[in-house]
């Protein structure tokens, strides 16, 4: 499993403390989901992103799936793989 180290990395320097705790939360809890609870999973993850006025720019996006996969074994990168993909069709 992704540990926390990744919150430090210096390529996610100036994105909010909140947002990137709010994502330490989805790689843990995604760890524990099967595929099944896939699509429901991200749908909750969705809705309460925006209960909590939780968004991401591109760049936000962009560097912080980098520096997730970089910390990140290949197991768990097809599996950030396989959530983005799935998140993209429903967006």
């Amino acid at each position: 499993m992704i540990n926390d180290q990744w919150i430090n990395d210096p390529s996610l320097a100036g994105i909010n403390r909140e947002k990137l705790m709010f994502l330490q939360k989805l790689v843990v809890d995604s760890g524990r989901i099967t595929d099944k609870e896939k699509m429901p999973f991200l749908l909750a993850l969705a809705s309460k992103a925006k209960s909590s006025n939780i968004s991401f720019t591109t760049d936000e996006t962009d560097r912080i799936i980098t520096t997730l996969k970089k910390h990140s074994s290949p197991d768990e990168h097809a599996r950030m793989d396989q959530l983005l993909q799935m998140y993209t069709m429903f967006k």
